[in-house]
Order: structure tokens, then sequence, then C-alpha cells
């Protein structure tokens, strides 16, 4: 029994011998094995007899701003609106503020047009109102004073005679009168548009106010561009004037010129008046308008950004 037990004792010991070797040699391979899949020696992962050390991971690079998300372009000069292929006009309809009745007409072109509101008068304040509502551009038409003195400027006019300080009094009230003007134009003002005092007050408010200004060149000596460029007010002048006659095949005639005006110098302006035929005749050619590729713009439009 003793011999037996010996012998068992002997053979255990010598599988125990067997399995630690294979052990061993299962653990030598693997450590070939993984040593094979690391980096050669100069690999800058691994330092000699350290461990590899991690690679510093990268800052995050900025993304590219999308194109939309770019800062808004600076304003461009004044009276340098950017052209586009066919021309861009834009319509200023004066006079308007004496009925609400006045408007249906212009609402019914369904393009953006310019309504000039005279302040003081019946329906001034529910003119411009209709207008902002109806997602026109609003203007104060303010009164100027013109050079024949028997023409009567009505509610709210300034003349030459006024001191600075009436003037920029008379032009807030005018401004107070019509809700949501995004500008300023001229009703007459001939004698007025000429001095430069006068316009130095009348722009002065505009820039205070932060609105632009549209010379409707009455006459031409006026010095409304040149006092709005040195006071750094955003302002256009008027191209053609589109009904000096109340005469439908004349007003057809001045829209037409318009349009060639446009093609030419890329943007054009005409102004008209709310009560007169103007809006019915455009009305009739609008298809000109398309087809020659040209586009109704509101005023600010040409204006810029400011």
């Amino acid at each position: 029994m003793s011999r037996r037990r010996g012998r068992s004792a002997t053979t255990g010991s010598q599988g125990v011998r067997v399995g630690w070797a294979l052990v061993a040699l299962l653990g030598v391979g693997a450590g070939l094995w993984w040593t094979a899949q690391q980096p050669q020696a100069g690999s800058p992962s691994v330092d000699a007899g350290r461990p590899a050390v991690r690679a510093t991971p990268r800052p995050p690079q900025p993304r590219a701003t999308p194109r939309a998300a770019l800062p808004a372009a600076r304003p461009r000069p004044v009276g340098r609106p950017e052209p586009t292929a066919a021309g861009r006009v834009a319509i200023i309809f004066d006079d308007a503020g004496a009925t609400r009745e006045q408007l249906d007409p212009i609402l019914l072109l369904g393009r953006p047009v310019t309504i000039a509101v005279l302040p003081g008068l019946a329906a001034s304040r529910a003119v411009a109102e209709r207008a902002a509502a109806a997602g026109l551009e609003v203007l104060l038409h303010v009164p100027l004073e013109a050079e024949e003195t028997e023409r009567r400027l009505g509610p709210g006019g300034i003349t030459t005679a006024m001191t600075t300080e009436e003037i920029v009094a008379v032009m807030r009230a005018d401004l107070a009168d019509v809700p949501g003007a995004i500008g300023v134009n001229g009703h007459m003002g001939s004698r007025a548009t000429a001095d430069r005092r006068v316009m130095t007050a009348v722009l002065g408010v505009v820039r205070e106010y932060n609105l632009f200004f549209i010379d409707s060149r009455t006459t031409p000596a006026t010095v409304a561009l040149p006092v709005a460029q040195e006071l750094g007010i955003p302002a256009l002048e008027r191209t053609v004037f589109l009904d000096n006659e109340d005469d439908p095949v004349y007003i057809a005639g001045q829209i037409r010129q318009l349009l060639t005006a446009a093609r030419t110098r890329a943007f054009a302006i005409g102004i008209g008046h709310a009560q007169k035929m103007t809006a019915e005749v455009l009305r009739d050619l609008l298809p000109e308008f398309d087809r020659a590729g040209v586009r109704l713009v509101p005023v600010s439009v040409l204006i810029g950004p400011r």
C-alpha cells in the first residue's frame, strides 16, 4: 500500500510540474504575441524601459463658421446701393394722409411700394398705421417751403424764416404725427432744400431718430444730399417724377422711363402721388417690370443697412 501511495504522489507532482510548464509556455507565447503587436523601437508612444505613455490629446479645432452666421456686411456708401442683374425700382406715393381710402388702389398692387404721409391731416395717423399693417414702408412727408410763396404748406410745415430751434420742434412733432416712419422725404421744398441752415436742422432730427432721407429734387439748387452726407445720414434722391400730369398716357411713359433708368443704372426711385391715378396705371404695367426682370423694392433696400 505504501509503495502505491508513493507512486501516486510522484505521478501527481509530475502532473503539477507539467501544468506549470504549460502555463509558463502559454505566458511566454502571449508575451511574444503582445510584443509583436507594439510599435517598433523609436515609436513616439514608447519610452525605453518604461510603460507606454498616452499621447496628449489635441485641443478641439474650431468649426468652420457657417456662411449665414458671418457678421453682417458693413453699410454701403451713401447713394451707391448694390446693383442687381436687371435693376431695382422703389416707388414712393407722396401726399398720403387725407383719407384712409387713398391707400386702396396702392394696396391692390400687392408690391412693396412706399407711402409718404403728410403730418397733421385728418387721417395721417390712420393711413400710416394701415400702411405699416399691410407691410408697406412709411415715410414722413415733411412740408418744406417752396419758391412759390403763395403755395400753402399745410400743417407741420417748415420755412426758412424759422429759427433752428423751431425747425427741430416742428420736425419732432411731425414725426410723432406719423407713427412708424422709417425715413423722411420732402413735400415741395424748392426754397427750403436750397438753404443749408434749414436742411442741417431738418437732417439733424433725421439723424437723431436714426432715419434716412430721400431728396425729391424739386430744385437743382438742393443741398440736401451733400448735407446728409456730411452728417453721416443715409440719403438718396428721386430719379423720375411719375405724375406731374394726371394723365394715364403721360404716367405710363414716365413709368417706362423709370424702368429704363433702373436697367441702365441698376436702381431708380420714382415718386408719384396717392391721390392720382398713378397706382392704377402702375398696376397695368407690372407685367413689364416682370418681363424686364426689374424688381419693385421698398426704398430702404436701396438705402442699405444702417
